[in-house]
């Protein structure tokens, strides 16, 4: 058994997963550590890992698992006493996985741990200080008060310390505590899975902790954070989160909250973008439209034969 097992899903990767193995390579050294890779495409990952990285373990696959189902599988194969969830479009650029590690072996109580994640201009990645949905929330972020909304530490912090949720893309997870929830629900799949496990850890006893000492870059699915695609799919996986736990009246005035988060916008980028014109606004207006005009496509969570990527 080695100490930490990295599970890495890859989906349309090979632009920056040689970024990912090279800083993780190179600033990990502290523990006894394995990697394990899923590609869940067809894009010559694969094949560009064997070639630069022997030491990646790569476990077969031929289908999109999607993303907690795939890390699933991973974990399966893994022999860490702990597991890290790291994204593809993650750079480590110093000793940030380490930081994790002596954080969850110094903190016994922590079911799981994560970082700071920073995107490329240096900004907080919003996936990193999310917060547990409330209809109040909802209603702040719909008004454009989101960026006020804050589930992980305080920009000055200096110690770990306990938190409402971690980012899916940089979390170490103790593998007893991996193993008594089962994993990831695989009946979301992708956006909000981290979140459930989150809730699910908690609900079994465990703390969630963040460490403002570990710091990496999250490129935030190589630059497509506002396609249309993506903005679906996080729609579909938070009413998939409602409706799990959420009773059906807040579940109905949850998805109205949803949907009024993507008509104001709609609204404003169509606004702007006739006073002004650009093409922010057209994209940002485009990005949301499929959650106003195609309310069907997301109420009701994600069904049997959903598909999509991160």
């Amino acid at each position: 058994m080695v100490d930490l097992s990295i599970l890495i899903v890859c989906y349309n990767s090979r632009s920056y997963i040689a970024d990912c193995l090279s800083g993780l390579y190179e600033h990990t050294k502290e523990c006894d550590y394995e990697v394990l890779l899923v590609d869940c495409s067809n894009d010559g990952t694969v094949d560009l890992v064997k070639s630069r990285f022997p030491q990646t373990r790569i476990i077969e696959n031929t289908q999109n698992l999607g993303y907690g189902l795939g890390n699933n599988f991973l974990a399966n194969h893994a022999q860490g006493k702990f597991l890290l969830l790291l994204n593809p479009d993650v750079i480590v650029s110093d000793d940030a996985i380490g930081e994790l590690y002596r954080t969850a072996n110094a903190m016994p109580e922590a079911g799981a741990v994560g970082g700071v994640t920073r995107l490329p201009d240096g900004s907080h990645d919003p996936g990193c200080r999310q917060t547990v949905p409330t209809l109040f929330r909802l209603l702040v972020a719909a008004a454009g008060g989101g960026r006020f909304l804050n589930g992980a530490l305080a920009d000055n912090a200096t110690e770990a310390a306990e938190v409402e949720t971690l980012s899916g893309a940089f979390m170490l997870v103790r593998r007893d505590a991996w193993d008594q929830v089962e994993g990831f629900d695989t009946s979301f799949f992708m956006y909000s899975e981290e979140l459930d496990l989150c809730q699910r850890l908690k609900t079994m006893g465990w703390k969630i902790v963040m460490t403002p000492r570990a710091k990496i870059i999250h490129l935030v699915g190589g630059g497509q954070n506002q396609s249309p695609r993506r903005i679906l799919l996080i729609a579909q996986a938070r009413m998939h989160f409602f409706r799990k736990y959420w009773s059906r009246p807040k579940v109905v005035v949850g998805g109205a909250l949803v949907w009024l988060h993507a008509m104001i916008r709609v609204v404003a980028a169509t606004v702007a973008g006739r006073i002004v014109g650009g093409k922010r606004a057209e994209g940002l207006k485009h990005a949301y439209e499929g959650i106003v005009f195609k309310p069907e496509s997301w109420w009701h969570g994600y069904q049997r034969n959903d598909s999509g990527t991160k």
